[in-house]
């Protein structure tokens, strides 16, 4: 930490500068794209216009952002890692800093346990729902060992967005009714690994039980969702609209054998996939246009818009 902070309760610095993503205002826009792999980030910046050059910032949390236009449209290309947390602190850093409405697309990765839904097709789910593992099932085995929260929708305007911009490309696209997002990679996605007690050998098999429409699964989207419904309003702040884009990397179908971890672990080994190199490479470009496009063409009113006046925003012409 170099500078000082001035507020514990959300610390910026005498700049203005959130102490995660370590912006401030003027150098993140209202239309965000979010993923994980800031090499990621990086591919989609090529696609930017060359005027104005693109404001970058490399945050010492392992945020990066890159600020720029897209089509004359501002908009910002954050990568944020994985998890609930690392969702938290872009969406709150952000909405601090960023007057007006907020579209968030997140374009990230997956499981499919939907045979219907194969490796290397695109995800966009209608709704999420959260996987949180119960810390005390593992002192009382009375207790489930996964809680599984109620659905939040996608803001639908931006979702049907999405959807229009990928139907424009080659990319195979499902509407996703009902998606997961969990607390971890691992236990709470059904994973197994004999060298913890998870407690999660039926874990897939109970999803698709109560959740007949749960196609897929991952550690972010349903966060990100939560917190756009929780975003309150003030006479500076608007709405947050989001939407998700989720390339599928795995299958992940409940292994045949469940009778203990070690045989479970074995039989997922053999019988789960996951995506090749190849595949990734054709479709992040095609489907980083198509959240591009479907984020600049979601309108967003010029009142609703954080001021270009200001001296400090970095995609002024």
């Amino acid at each position: 930490m170099k500078a000082k902070i001035n507020n514990a309760n959300f610390p910026t610095d005498a700049e203005g500068r959130v102490y995660h993503i370590s912006t401030k205002r003027g150098e993140i826009a209202n239309r965000i794209i979010t993923a994980g792999d800031p090499v990621r980030i990086r591919r989609f910046a090529k696609f930017l216009d060359e005027t104005p050059i693109p404001f970058e910032c490399v945050s010492a949390r392992g945020f990066t952002t890159i600020t720029g236009r897209y089509k004359g449209v501002p908009v910002s290309l954050i990568a944020i890692g994985m998890g609930y947390p690392m969702m938290d602190f872009l969406v709150r850093e952000a909405r601090h800093i960023v007057d007006g409405d907020m579209a968030i697309i997140r374009f990230g990765s997956c499981g499919s346990i939907k045979s219907s839904i194969p490796v290397g097709s695109i995800g966009v789910p209608k709704n999420c729902m959260a996987i949180t593992s119960s810390y005390d099932h593992f002192e009382d085995p009375s207790v489930p060992a996964y809680h599984f929260s109620k659905p939040i929708p996608a803001d639908p305007n931006l979702h049907g967005a999405l959807l229009s911009a990928l139907a424009a490309t080659d990319c195979q696209a499902h509407d996703i009714p009902l998606h997961a997002s969990g607390d971890s990679f691992y236990g709470a996605q059904g994973r197994i690994d004999s060298s913890f007690a998870d407690d999660n050998l039926t874990l897939l098999d109970d999803l698709s039980r109560q959740f007949p429409d749960l196609c897929s699964l991952e550690m972010e989207t349903t966060h990100l969702f939560h917190l756009a419904r929780l975003a309150t309003p003030s006479s500076t702040q608007g709405t947050i609209h989001a939407a998700a884009a989720h390339m599928i990397f795995a299958s992940r179908s409940s292994p045949s054998d469940t009778s203990d971890p070690a045989s479970a672990e074995k039989a997922a080994e053999q019988e789960q996939t996951f995506i090749d190199p190849e595949t990734v490479a054709k479709l992040e470009p095609a489907v980083g246009r198509a959240c591009l496009d479907a984020l600049v063409g979601f309108e967003i009113p010029m009142e609703k818009l954080h001021p270009e006046t200001e001296e400090s925003t970095v995609w002024r012409l």
